[in-house]
């Protein structure tokens, strides 16, 4: 049974916490599973990105609610200094035109009354802003001009207070704005004072920044349970795939993780898993398969000399010694020559390449002529060709060839080497009754052995030409068959030229 998985969708189940001893041991059977599952759960993809949500969003709330407060606080303030301004400037063009000096002299309430009726008149359309600054400020009048003109109704500090806001006394400079305007008369200079209190304003901005200290935070965790939710949402799927993934074995590679329908990243990741799993699982095919034909192979020469061995142990005097001899040696030299194919396969299957230098493949093909003495050998068409690479592995590109035309030939062998532009030519064709285009790829493969060639005693082990192609691709080059002339088949190998310049031909 798969086991579950943590709430975050990832991350191995308590039961496999506990069984893997993280944590102090507890007699309970409980405290290290629980530990581990809030460790879990603290370096989990969901409740980091929770976390890192709450916190830019908190960040950036807290950061936007104070612009917003300082912003409304300074709109109500500059808001509240144009309008005094304007009240005042109206009241400077009262004074100023001569029409109410003369009032002056009455008292502070006829004198608001002469003002009001005439600032009415100046603002009219614009009554509320009138309205507004009267009922929130102070006006009073002050200036050298009082010691001149005996006007009713100034305090002791020498101010007249006209209109607007009234209470026991004028508000704290520090807690106010306060505008003047200047006015000159005949008797010198009256200033005009509106005192406007901050507290409405602190008011409002104080409702503003009670109102986002409430809202901020719950904005904040609908942010953070939005994103733990959605991340869940996307993590599920992972959550199934680690389920299925961990009940995968050797035994069972052919299963597959589910695909969500979403054709988003989890998807893609589900999809490119599921290639990931059918190539292991063609892997493990493969490998189970080489150890199955290789073990087939190395038993069938063991098993051969052993028979041989024991019929002669049976009746020693009847047997003719030099011919089991000589039987012995053929079924250990195919060993030997199976064995070293394999460890050459293993070789290059890991990278491990041996020294390169200049080779001529016109030697190495000389060089094995002595060995093709139960065949015709044709090498009038060999020329000289010089190709980089690795000398004992050529030798054995040219050994395998020759070795499996031999056995597939009825009695001729022709070899042509020769230099095709960039490309040194190498081609080793027979008469024999050739390769069957579909199977043209399949000889390639190893331990592959067509059903023409599957008789023991053709000697073949089907690792020739698996290896042969394998180390003509890593020296760069390439390998086909294709028909013969003698109507055969003929296998052509193509590697880069040594001795290439990149310059035209003559010709």
């Amino acid at each position: 049974m798969a086991d579950p998985v943590g709430v975050d969708g990832v991350g191995p189940a308590v039961a496999d916490d506990a069984a893997a001893g993280y944590g102090p041991p507890d007699p309970s059977g409980t405290e290290a599973p629980r530990v581990r599952r809030r460790t879990r759960l603290a370096h989990s993809v969901r409740f980091r990105l929770t976390v890192a949500v709450v916190l830019v969003v908190g960040v950036s709330l807290l950061g936007g609610g104070l612009l917003l407060t300082r912003w409304v606080e300074s709109t109500l303030t500059h808001d509240l200094r144009s309008r005094n301004e304007r009240v005042l400037a109206s009241m400077a063009d009262i004074l100023d035109s001569g029409n109410v000096p003369t009032e002056l002299f009455s008292t502070p309430s006829e004198l608001s009354g002469q003002i009001n009726d005439q600032m009415s008149s100046s603002f009219a359309g614009r009554a509320r802003d009138l309205e507004q600054v009267i009922s929130t400020t102070y006006f009073y009048l002050d200036g050298q001009a009082f010691s001149q003109m005996k006007v009713r109704g100034v305090d002791s500090d020498g101010r007249l207070v006209l209109f607007g806001r009234v209470g026991p006394a004028l508000p704290d400079p520090t807690d106010a704005i306060e505008s003047t305007r200047s006015v000159p008369t005949k008797w010198g200079d009256l200033t005009i004072h509106a005192v406007s209190p901050l507290a409405e304003i602190d008011r409002s901005v104080n409702a503003l920044r009670a109102a986002l200290w409430i809202g901020l935070p719950l904005l904040v965790l609908a942010a953070g349970a939005m994103t733990w939710v959605i991340t869940g949402q996307a993590l599920a799927p992972v959550g199934v795939m680690t389920r299925r993934v961990r009940e995968l074995s050797s035994t069972n590679l052919d299963a597959r993780v589910p695909v969500p329908p979403t054709e988003d990243e989890i998807a893609l990741l589900a999809v490119t898993m599921n290639d990931m799993l059918d190539r292991l699982e063609k892997a493990s095919v493969k490998q189970r398969q080489f150890v199955s034909d290789a073990s087939h192979e190395l038993r069938s020469p063991v098993a051969s000399i052993r028979t041989q061995i024991e019929t002669a142990l049976r009746y020693p005097d009847d047997v003719d010694w030099p011919s089991v001899a000589r039987t012995v040696l053929a079924e250990d030299d195919r060993l030997d020559h199976l064995v070293g194919n394999l460890l050459a396969m293993a070789r290059l299957e890991e990278g491990r390449f041996g020294p390169r230098s200049d080779v001529d493949i016109d030697e190495l093909v000389m060089a094995q002529r002595a060995r093709m003495s139960d065949v015709s050998l044709d090498l009038s068409g060999v020329s000289a060709g010089r190709v980089w690479g690795n000398s004992d592995e050529l030798t054995s590109v040219v050994r395998n060839l020759l070795d499996n035309a031999a056995r597939h030939c009825r009695s001729r062998v022709v070899v042509t080497v020769g230099e095709e532009g960039p490309w040194v030519v190498l081609t080793v064709a027979d008469d024999g009754d050739g390769v069957a285009p579909e199977d043209r790829q399949q000889v390639f493969a190893r331990f592959a052995r067509l059903q023409e060639g599957r008789a023991r005693d053709s000697g073949g082990t089907g690792l020739g030409l698996a290896l042969t192609k394998r180390i003509v691709e890593h020296h760069g080059g390439r390998i086909h068959v294709e028909d013969g002339e003698q109507g055969g088949a003929r296998f052509v190998v193509s590697l880069p030229s040594a001795s290439w310049t990149g310059a035209p031909d003559a010709t």
